[in-house]
């Protein structure tokens, strides 16, 4: 940190007096610890296993490799960094609207999008993600910046343009200066409405198309 000049965003496990276990994205600063966001919702069979007695006698060597769960959070997504508002996305947050939409509301003018894709080593999974991301950028107007450990790390500004970038399994460091974000998109505003449109839409087409009479022979 007093190398850059500047504070660290990093990502940790973190436990809870009580044990509880959590994939926390924390600032650190010349003060230490600071403010921190616990990922909300960790993924099924990849940070917890649901029901895992019924899952553990189905396929116990498989459950087996899963030897820690991680508890849903409950603190903002946005974090004060520097003096300005940082949303944080832990890895697969990038694919939630509801989320995303929690960095507008929350008044992120950056979002910082921390992922390791190790796990995916061989796969198209990291260049999926980062599209992805860059996606988020343009839905919310604001200049990502997707961080991955050693998938493809760029740096995109809300037109959906890379600015900045680290090839893939290579060592490196970006110093980019980015514009920040303050507007509300249509995108976020009526994330939510969207949603609930075409979920009502295709209910009702089901059953506009559901044989509700039988024809006697």
């Amino acid at each position: 940190m007093r190398s850059v000049g500047a504070p660290l965003v990093a990502g940790g496990v973190t436990q809870t007096a009580s044990g509880v276990l959590h994939n926390t994205s924390f600032v650190w600063d010349d003060d230490g610890w600071g403010a921190s966001y616990d990922k909300k919702r960790p993924v099924p069979f990849g940070e917890y296993v649901p029901d895992r007695w019924f899952y553990s006698k189905l396929a116990p060597s498989l459950i087996g490799l899963l030897q820690r769960d991680y508890t849903p959070g409950t603190k903002p997504n946005v974090l004060p960094v520097a003096g300005i508002r940082a949303g944080v996305m832990i890895c697969f947050d990038v694919v939630d609207d509801g989320l995303t939409a929690d960095l507008a509301d929350g008044g992120a003018q950056v979002i910082l999008a921390q992922t390791n894709n190790a796990d995916f080593d061989g796969t198209d999974e990291n260049l999926q993600q980062l599209e992805i991301a860059r996606m988020r950028a343009v839905e919310t107007g604001r200049s990502l910046v997707n961080i991955s450990t050693v998938g493809a790390s760029q740096v995109i500004d809300p037109s959906g343009r890379t600015i900045d970038r680290v090839p893939a399994y290579t060592a490196s460091s970006m110093v980019t200066d980015v514009p920040l974000g303050t507007s509300t998109t249509p995108a976020t505003v009526a994330s939510g409405n969207i949603t609930l449109a075409l979920s009502l839409g295709g209910l009702l087409v089901l059953l506009a198309c559901a044989p509700w009479g039988h024809r006697r022979r």
